[in-house]
């Protein structure tokens, strides 16, 4: 391994392009994914025949040697309905070897029988039908091998994002029925030990479901900006750290004077304005499309516009309190 095409890892059964997982290859599904410009994901775990997870209740869980974990991006050809036929464009791997992770992206063929690997990327042009039932064309890039890096990378290791405890306590169907989805893993005998039960554990929810606000965007920013906002990640530098557990106001933004200067600040001082969101850097990365302003900077080339309100509620939902004591070199205290 790697293998140069998809097909020769026996991931899936029958067509490849039915994503129908052989034994041994178990789906899952995380709670607040990341943004990929409309892009729907098929996740699944391949685990070495006999080895375990150590499983832990918020860090990083330890996967053994052999581990590798499947992510396929699929692209709607109608916007209006969720069940539309898809075209099936990239998947990446992680495999965990002696020297870490390594990433690995095999482009999906126009006929969709095959996968080739792809260490360059990819542009990918697809016709869809758009939300007002207009005919589109969407231009899909496929990351290279060092930007899959860029994103994966923390303390100069590669990291498996998605695959964490709050992610993946959430409800699924199994066999058509409710499952927890921690518990219906542990019952595949995955972890090495027990979690416990799932309402002792923390977890994520859906950020457009109903839950309050602030769990909403927290789970948000961190399934979408946390792998480069967290200390050891490529933005760790700034001082923003978007991780769902860190409540420090000032470490998530608030009345921090931002590390980008010029143009991408908008003409702003701070990352968050508490009440203000239109005086927020934050908010003007995220709706920016220029590749040299916008956030998240990879993964994406359009705004996420349902994620970009959440998080504009979440900031006009702060308590106003202005920013005036905050010192221009350091984050102010909240």
């Amino acid at each position: 391994m790697p293998y140069d095409t998809l097909s020769e890892y026996g991931f899936f059964e029958g067509a490849l392009s039915a994503l129908r997982p052989a034994e041994g290859v178990i789906p899952y599904e995380v709670a607040a994914p990341l943004w990929a410009d409309h892009a729907g994901k098929g996740r699944f775990l391949v685990l070495p025949a006999g080895e375990q997870i150590a499983a832990s209740e918020v860090e990083d869980w330890e996967f053994p040697l052999g581990t590798i974990v499947i992510k396929t991006f699929f692209l709607g050809l109608d916007r209006r309905d969720p069940s539309s036929a898809a075209r099936i464009l990239e998947t990446r791997l992680l495999i965990l070897g002696e020297e870490g992770w390594k990433p690995h992206t095999y482009v999906w063929n126009e006929e969709q029988t095959e996968a080739t690997r792809s260490v360059a990327g990819a542009r990918i042009a697809v016709d869809v039908i758009d939300a007002s039932g207009s005919p589109a064309r969407a231009q899909y890039l496929v990351p290279n091998t060092n930007q899959c890096n860029s994103c994966h990378e923390r303390d100069d290791r590669t990291a498996v994002l998605g695959l964490i405890t709050p992610q993946l306590n959430r409800e699924i169907v199994v066999d058509g029925a409710p499952r927890n989805q921690l518990a219906w893993l542990e019952a595949q005998g995955i972890f090495r030990a027990p979690l416990g039960g799932p309402e002792r554990l923390p977890s994520f929810p859906d950020p457009f479901g109903d839950a309050p606000l602030d769990a909403r965007a927290r789970a948000y920013l961190h399934g979408n900006c946390s792998h480069c906002h967290r200390p050891g990640g490529g933005g760790g530098v700034s001082g923003l750290v978007l991780l769902a557990w860190e409540t420090d106001p000032s470490k998530n933004g608030v009345c921090k004077v931002a590390a980008a200067a010029g143009a991408g600040t908008g003409g702003n001082t701070y990352d968050i304005v508490p009440g203000a969101p239109e005086e927020s850097i934050m908010i003007f990365r995220m709706r920016s499309t220029d590749p040299e302003i916008k956030m998240p900077e990879l993964s994406n080339r359009l705004p996420d516009a349902d994620g970009v309100e959440l998080v504009r509620a979440w900031i006009a939902a702060m308590e106003p309190g202005g920013c005036d004591g905050a010192a221009p070199d350091q984050p102010a205290s909240p």
